[in-house]
């Protein structure tokens, strides 16, 4: 029994030692509230006017086609879907996002050298020398493009009235920046 006595109060010693025997400090005072910090500057319009001619402009070109080749079947896939009475909503919001992603990028997929001198594209040379108008055009592109996700993730109905708005923003730029198909 003193065994057991003698071990208890050896660590009940060693804990209190452990401690310091200093009074705990006192309890910090409570912060004050922080304001939310305000949402995020929308990002400025990449363009390419900034940048540098691509190491390899024709596979930069073809990156950029095959960029829009699958932009267009994102589209299609919508349209097709806008004259459905009831679309298939879950491949309607992951086409939006990725035509988001993709509207996101394109003032990057137009840097110098990499226009009608450098090989075959659908692109007109205005696309360079009236960048700040192919600009404009592109962020009144990206603000339908985010309605259009917004829509895309509430509804059919709200889907079905961006849809057109989203499309003539897409029409404007071929209209202007595009070279017609050769029929």
């Amino acid at each position: 029994m003193k065994i057991k006595l003698f071990a208890a109060t050896a660590v009940l010693v060693l804990g209190l030692a452990a401690c310091g025997g200093e009074p705990p400090a006192p309890a910090p005072a409570p912060a004050a509230p922080v304001a939310e910090a305000p949402p995020p500057e929308p990002a400025p319009v990449a363009t390419a006017s900034v940048g540098e001619t691509p190491a390899d402009p024709v596979a930069f070109m073809k990156t950029r086609h095959d960029n829009y080749k699958d932009l267009g079947k994102n589209f299609k896939l919508m349209s097709d879907n806008n004259k459905l009475p009831a679309p298939d909503m879950a491949a309607v919001t992951a086409a939006a996002a990725k035509v988001k992603e993709y509207a996101d990028q394109m003032g990057t997929w137009f840097p110098p050298g990499t226009g009608p001198e450098a090989g075959e594209t659908k692109a007109k040379a205005i696309v360079w020398t009236e960048r700040a108008d192919f600009d404009a055009k592109l962020a009144e592109l990206q603000t339908e493009v985010d309605k259009l996700v917004t829509a895309a993730g509430t509804d059919a109905a709200a889907f079905k009235a961006q849809f057109g708005p989203t499309g003539g923003k897409c029409k404007a730029c071929h209209d202007k920046f595009r070279e017609e198909e050769k029929k």
